[in-house]
């Protein structure tokens, strides 16, 4: 039993750092930025292409990381209940659904009003469309962050299950994840941590 739940560990934690995608594409977005006009031109293609085509392995990873999660806590004896009972893993749980969610809202929602205005749009897109296309990439962007920050966080939060933080050392490090998230979100961090 211990070598299952080592294997699980293994794959629960390389799953988790798979879901680092959100920190990429904000560095794809971030240095579309940097390139400049025109819209619609081959870059915009090409980072498009990478966002829509990152979607399955996303939800895949999400998956693989929720049953992982679930079949560690059940093969260390331990109920679904205790998601309540105990609260890291409750709120970890709640934060990998609120991504599963975010995901699903741009995949299903945002992605195709973004194709569609693409596909209206000559090369370079029109004055008319660049600022409804330019709205749209924008929120994706911010759902990246949030998606970014939540992945952070429920990382470490996975450290904490079995061996908690005092509170102020956990409020510590999401005010360090919030202020690298509002970076990435800003900059296509160079230096990375720095």
């Amino acid at each position: 039993m211990a070598t299952i739940i080592n294997i699980l560990k293994v794959v629960h934690i390389i799953t988790a750092i798979l879901m680092a995608w959100p920190a990429y594409a904000l560095v794809a977005v971030n240095q579309r930025v940097r390139l400049g006009p025109p819209l619609g031109d081959r870059a915009d293609t090409y980072m498009e292409n990478i966002i829509k085509n990152r979607v399955i392995p996303c939800f895949v990873f999400q998956v693989t990381v929720g049953i992982s999660g679930l079949a560690l806590v059940l093969l260390r004896g331990l109920g679904l209940d205790a998601l309540v009972t105990i609260p890291v893993l409750g709120l970890k749980f709640l934060l990998l659904v609120l991504v599963m969610g975010l995901l699903g809202f741009v995949h299903f929602s945002l992605q195709p009003e973004i194709d569609a205005l693409f596909a209206q749009a000559s090369n370079p897109v029109s004055t008319e469309l660049a600022p409804r296309i330019g709205a749209l990439r924008l929120r994706r962007k911010r759902l990246a962050s949030v998606c970014m920050f939540v992945v952070l966080v429920v990382s470490m939060l996975g450290v904490q299950v079995w061996a908690p933080f005092p509170l102020w050392l956990t409020l510590v490090f999401v005010i360090a994840i919030a202020a690298f998230t509002w970076r990435a979100y800003n900059s296509v961090t160079p230096y990375g941590w720095v």
